[in-house]
């Protein structure tokens, strides 16, 4: 799910957008978009892989706030994302990006009638992989996918039926290459998109992408009777607080480098160079399944077990070489093309949506309680929902 708020829009609205998020839905924003002009290089992660264990605490290094609310974090249960009333949506985002690989998020989804809590991986020119939860649907996890903002076609959302996303642990996987997208729950395949299914590649995600997490109230009264009835109903905040929690999180890049850079406006993976491009070891089987909590639920683990390390970047267990020189993507991130095709078991089978939805009208305030936004059909409204609670400054 996916609205574009135009960059031609006062400023003022715009960061009125950004702090009622929780309220915003559907929208995507970008301060420059690489396929309409030149746009200053991404920031990448230099080095192959990169960890964190928010039940250490947070990592202000890497990562930044860019929704309304505060994360707190705990030695239990980690990065605590919590609605405590009508506009908050505490969310984060990494301070690079990363180009093709996995990125591996250990959570607890929020419970709560429309509140949804997000996982998402963006581009600087509207590329989108996504997971999304829906606080009334405990056993249901929702995953979707855009290219270049591309919202014409309805077929891309789907939703999984799994166990309890709201009282275990569970590993939600992404694994992401040049051919192929393939969302993994506890080790298991739950989903896969190949290029040529992407509107034969035109849809497909591609380029650099940062990982966003958040949480925000889809069922807020002043929301579009559209994303309401998506979300599950309307929200009483006074049954809160809704809260979501992260554990952990892994990213690995299969293409390390100090910056991303799109030389032509084309949009194309082959058109990334890269600057400092950097080497090292890159995992190749799928994600580690998860321990079968005692709670039972299938696959998962309760809340606040099993510690983990403290994190931070790392190159595993070799060096990683770093080059100070500029290459394109088409000479170095075909590697990426071993990453696919992993083992494992789909656990269950994901139910592609496509459900339309009346055109509502736009009614933005600026500093306000409320933010309305238009909506297109009923599929934009699956999972792109919670990125404006996910912008970076604009």
């Amino acid at each position: 799910m996916r609205f574009s708020l135009s960059p031609s829009w006062p400023r003022s609205l715009l960061l009125g957008a950004v702090a009622l998020c929780a309220l915003a839905t559907a929208q995507t924003y970008t301060s420059c978009n690489p396929t309409a002009k030149r746009c200053p290089p991404d920031v990448g992660l230099p080095v192959p892989k990169y960890s964190i264990d928010f039940r250490n605490g947070p990592d202000n290094n890497h990562w930044s706030s860019v929704g309304t609310g505060s994360v707190t974090y705990t030695p239990n249960f980690g990065g605590a994302f919590t609605i405590n009333k009508q506009g908050d949506s505490p969310t984060i985002e990494t301070a690079w990006y990363f180009f093709f690989g996995r990125a591996e998020v250990h959570m607890r989804a929020a419970s709560g009638t429309g509140i949804v809590s997000c996982v998402v991986l963006e581009s600087d020119d509207l590329d989108e992989i996504d997971w999304e939860w829906i606080g009334g649907e405990r056993k249901e996890v929702q995953t979707n996918y855009f290219g270049k903002g591309n919202t014409t076609t309805w077929d891309r959302g789907g939703k999984t039926a799994m166990g309890d996303t709201q009282g275990l642990i569970h590993n939600y996987t992404i694994d992401w290459t040049p051919s192929l997208v393939t969302w993994y729950i506890d080790g298991a395949i739950v989903r896969t998109l190949a290029y040529q299914d992407a509107l034969g590649g035109r849809n497909f995600p591609q380029t650099p992408m940062r990982l966003k997490l958040g949480i925000w109230a889809g069922g807020d009264s002043n929301n579009p009777n559209g994303t309401i009835d998506w979300a599950g109903g309307v929200t009483n905040y006074t049954q809160g607080p809704f809260t979501m929690y992260v554990e952990s999180v892994s990213v690995t890049n299969l293409n390390p480098a100090a910056s991303y850079f799109y030389s032509d406006l084309s949009g194309s993976w082959k058109s990334i160079s890269m600057t400092n491009v950097t080497t090292g070891p890159v995992p190749s089987q799928a994600p580690e399944p998860m321990p079968v909590g005692e709670s039972g639920g299938g696959q998962g683990r309760e809340k606040g077990t099993d510690k983990r390390d403290k994190g931070g970047i790392t190159s595993d267990e070799e060096p990683f070489v770093t080059h100070d020189v500029t290459e394109t993507a088409s000479g170095v991130a075909s590697s990426a093309t071993g990453f696919a095709g992993h083992g494992g078991n789909p656990i269950t089978t994901t139910t592609m949506v496509s459900t339309d939805r009346p055109t509502e009208p736009a009614n933005i305030i600026s500093g306000g309680s409320s933010l309305t936004t238009r909506f297109g059909l009923m599929g934009i409204l699956s999972v792109a929902v919670c990125t404006v609670g996910m912008l970076a400054a604009v």
